[in-house]
């Protein structure tokens, strides 16, 4: 995702996009790779982020960097380090348990996380989905921040959806569907549109 595919992005959803474009003008050039972490790293965040608030993930995310002495999430750091550790930081035991599985098969070499970038969008999911814990938002989530993948629609996700009701006027009782059709003119840089959804609302 270079910043001259999101330029182009940008004026696309503008020309097709009335609602969009507003949002386009107010919040300027779009920033979602700016911040880009490693792949092992970005699984590691979603899987913080995982049912929890923007501002609880981030204080858990903090303190087991801190515990880690690290800037990034890696692999090895979770070879040895005892489960009330992490627990400590405010982990989950189910999370524990994702991210323990996650690291042992990045080191293993079952899972190459490198190797994703050159697989179609889909196959990246399925694979990522057969590890316990993560589902079908945290695939989006590394589609979106890892890969920068540019047509990605994560419609898992309760910010998302709730933006996208009060831009579009929707009411909250209805079909994944019809935030589907809302998104369909925005492809295929739907990825760019869903950071300006959340940027709305942030």
């Amino acid at each position: 995702m270079t910043a001259a595919r999101i330029r182009k992005a940008e004026k696309f959803l503008k020309k097709n996009d009335a609602i969009l474009g507003v949002l386009i003008d107010t919040h300027g050039p779009c920033t979602l790779m700016s911040t880009r972490k490693p792949n092992f790293h970005t699984l590691v965040w979603a899987i913080i982020n995982q049912q929890l608030s923007v501002r609880a993930a981030k204080t858990i995310e903090t303190r087991l960097l801190q515990r880690l002495n690290t800037t990034n999430f890696e692999a090895k750091n979770f070879h040895r380090i005892q489960d009330k550790t992490l627990r400590g930081c405010g982990l989950s035991g189910s999370k524990v348990r994702y991210i323990r599985e996650l690291a042992r098969q990045v080191r293993c070499g079952d899972l190459v996380l490198d190797e994703m970038q050159q697989l179609e969008d889909e196959v990246v999911s399925e694979r990522l989905m057969t590890l316990p814990g993560i589902g079908r938002w945290t695939a989006d989530m590394f589609l979106m921040f890892s890969l920068g993948r540019l047509d990605v629609l994560p419609i898992g996700d309760l910010a998302l959806r709730k933006s996208i009701q009060q831009l579009y006027g929707l009411s909250g009782d209805i079909d994944y569907e019809n935030y589907i059709e809302v998104a369909e003119c925005w492809r295929p840089y739907r990825t760019v549109a869903s950071w300006y959804c959340w940027a709305a609302v942030d």
